[in-house]
């Protein structure tokens, strides 16, 4: 099935339109992604030790990890977005909340302790004479697991807040000591079973097979590790692919959407497993933050009443948008969705 044939253009406004009565929510690993650049023209060799130091003329700061997430709602124009979280009592935290409040996202729900570090990276860019490169980057990160308090304030914080909530994005985006613990992650799947009328959806980069009763948006790695960790994902065929996605959806009893890079998505339901090739782009292209607003315009679809396949053409729009924007975390509004569609259209029919 074609991108444009599996959406008319009169639906994909129609589901659009109504982004903004929708109220959704972001729980887990925010981030604050820092760009700090250095003019090494004006470097001079230090008395104190022999090097040459990075004088930092521009700083640029913007929401990272699940905090991208949020802020890909908040510009696809969904009425009312929150994060949920717990963030450090320093700096970075401020920071990342000045960043995410003046991008209209809602931090009031976030915890804010001094237990725990805002995760942060740092990216130093060097310039020079007509020449830039990017430095060793700087992460502030945390040395011990979410303490039982903060876990399970987080959980009662989600928990009083989801009657509120048309849906809610999980972002499991850090490998150790992350927010989503053992004891958060079964909180969520058992909010997700006693609100089946809620969407729930869960972007996960180690433990995606470990989510019930969410839709699922692992990429093709990620699909192939949770059920066949000694499989080299890269040897997969589609129609092996195709098998894990139909298997992880009937063990989580939701919809899976299977990202396949640049060959598009499966989307596989309890009846079927699609696939829908990836929207058409123009190099050089830069794949930061193209799951994130790939998930984002997924759940926004759905919760919009689009189908699993409706939505995973959206959503591939959306990345499709996003790849191009180099050097940033970028993210997709409604026009550009629109734009890309009536590309794709285009590209269509010239084939």
């Amino acid at each position: 099935m074609s991108l444009a044939r599996s959406i008319a253009r009169t639906r994909l406004c129609e589901i659009l339109d109504a982004l903004p009565t929708l109220s959704i929510g972001v729980i887990g690993d925010l981030a604050l992604d820092a760009y700090w650049t250095a003019d090494m023209k004006r470097s001079l060799l230090s008395r104190e030790t022999p090097r040459f130091p990075r004088p930092v003329i521009r700083e640029f700061y913007s929401p990272g990890a699940g905090a991208n997430v949020a802020h890909n709602l908040a510009v696809m124009g969904i009425g009312h977005v929150s994060a949920f979280s717990v963030l450090g009592d320093d700096w970075r935290g401020r920071i990342l909340d000045h960043e995410m409040t003046h991008r209209g996202i809602d931090t009031a729900p976030i915890i804010v302790s001094p237990k725990r570090s805002t995760t942060t990276y740092i990216k130093p860019i060097l310039t020079g004479y007509e020449s830039e490169q990017e430095d060793a980057r700087l992460d502030f990160e945390n040395a011990n697991p979410l303490t039982d308090d903060l876990e399970q304030a987080l959980v009662g914080q989600i928990t009083h807040e989801i009657d509120d909530l048309d849906a809610l994005l999980v972002a499991d985006q850090i490998e150790v000591n992350g927010v989503i613990t053992e004891r958060v992650r079964d909180a969520l799947n058992r909010l997700a079973s006693d609100h089946p009328e809620k969407v729930l959806a869960v972007d996960s980069r180690q433990r995606i097979g470990l989510f019930r009763n969410m839709i699922l948006k692992p990429n093709w790695m990620e699909a192939t590790k949770a059920l066949y960790p000694e499989r080299d994902a890269r040897a997969l065929s589609i129609e092996a692919l195709t098998e894990i996605g139909k298997r992880l959806c009937k063990q989580c009893g939701q919809p899976v959407f299977l990202t396949l890079s640049e060959s598009g998505v499966l989307v596989c339901t309890a009846e079927t497993c699609q696939h829908i090739p990836a929207a058409p782009v123009r190099p050089p292209l830069d794949p930061v933050g193209a799951g994130d607003a790939f998930i984002s315009a997924a759940v926004s679809a759905m919760v919009a009443g689009a189908s699993p396949a409706e939505a995973g053409a959206i959503a591939n729009l959306a990345a499709a948008v996003v790849i191009e924007k180099l050097n940033q975390t970028g993210t997709a509004s409604p026009v550009e969705i629109l734009e890309r569609y009536d590309l794709a259209c285009s590209a269509e029919e010239r084939t």
